[in-house]
């Protein structure tokens, strides 16, 4: 190939401007084929050589350094100390870039439970999650840093795999949880009014952001005990429940209400059927309800409601219902 052949070929290389005909003839070249295997072979680490190779830069210094002579002692003091300062401001950005690099490059898993069902997610802290239905769990291949973080849009029960150096943190929209062993449900629907946390083992950390100020509110829950929050109002109360009923779902992968208020029960329904209830709220609250869902249609649901109280249902146009008082 003549010299301005491959000024010719290398131009058009650089501007990805080469014909079919002439990158085959390019990729046939045996001078092309030795120089890749040749830097194939011998192609450094990639990891190593994005280090700088500080020992060598050090030896260099010192070698310019010393050939000024003995009378330069001072100088060379004064570079010693400058040049110290540059290296270790280097090996800290190179820590930090890789960190963030390392961070940046994990793969993340996306999971999804549909309507009416129920999915069950190991993470690979050997932490277990029963994700409830309609719900959406992101998380890492593998956990890097100081702490485990996921990221909940649903329904889930945590059993957190124990781990006190690298605490476990759940990120909702409106709330955080952090545990280091336990067992917790944290329910956060997007589309819900209501964010509720409950304590099975164990003890969580929630974090919330204060509505008025927007600086974090802490609050530590023990065992049977429930956070809810108001999206709303912004509102935080705390309650004492039954974790292990409350929680019951898990272990049966069905839907179980015991003496619980309608106000609980209906974002669950809405969020297993993928319909909407809509209810006035002083009736929601004031009527309790025990039962458990299977496999039964949400008319049927609803039909129970209506023959164990003074409800009544209605089906609008878009597939939705309406409880009123009878």
């Amino acid at each position: 190939m003549e010299y301005e052949d491959k000024k010719y070929i290398l131009k058009k290389l650089m501007q990805d401007a080469l014909t079919e005909e002439e990158r085959i003839a390019l990729q046939s070249s045996r001078r092309v084929t030795k120089k890749m295997e040749w830097q194939w072979d011998n192609a450094p680490d990639a990891e190593r050589s994005d280090c700088p190779d500080e020992p060598s830069i050090w030896r260099n210094i010192c070698r310019t350094v010393w050939q000024q002579g003995e009378g330069r002692k001072v100088a060379f003091y004064k570079v010693y100390s400058m040049v110290a300062s540059v290296l270790l401001v280097l090996g800290v950005a190179g820590v930090a870039y890789f960190a963030l690099q390392d961070r940046a490059n994990v793969l993340m898993y996306v999971v999804s439970s549909g309507i009416q069902n129920m999915e069950s997610v190991s993470l690979p802290d050997g932490t277990k999650v029963q994700m409830g239905p309609g719900s959406r769990l992101t998380y890492p291949a593998r956990f890097s840093g100081k702490t485990r973080e996921i990221t909940l849009n649903g329904q889930a029960f945590f059993d957190v795999a124990k781990n006190r150096e690298k605490p476990f943190i759940v990120h909702t929209e409106d709330m955080s949880v952090e545990a280091l062993g336990t067992a917790f449900e944290l329910f956060s629907y997007d589309m819900e009014n209501k964010i509720e946390t409950i304590l099975l083992n164990g003890k969580i950390k929630v974090s919330i952001a204060d509505k008025e100020t927007d600086k974090m509110q802490e609050y530590l829950v023990s065992p049977n005990e429930k956070i809810l929050m108001d999206r709303q109002t912004g509102k935080v109360t705390k309650q004492i429940v039954d974790a292990d009923k409350y929680t019951a779902w898990r272990k049966q992968k069905m839907l179980s209400f015991e003496n619980e208020k309608l106000s609980m029960i209906i974002p669950r329904l809405e969020q297993w059927y993928g319909r909407k209830v809509m209810c006035q709220k002083d009736l929601a609250d004031k009527y309790r309800f025990t039962f458990k869902v299977r496999d039964e249609s949400l008319e049927r649901i609803l039909f129970m409601i209506k023959v164990s109280s003074p409800l009544l249902y209605k089906e609008v146009e878009n597939g939705d219902y309406i409880l009123t008082l009878k």
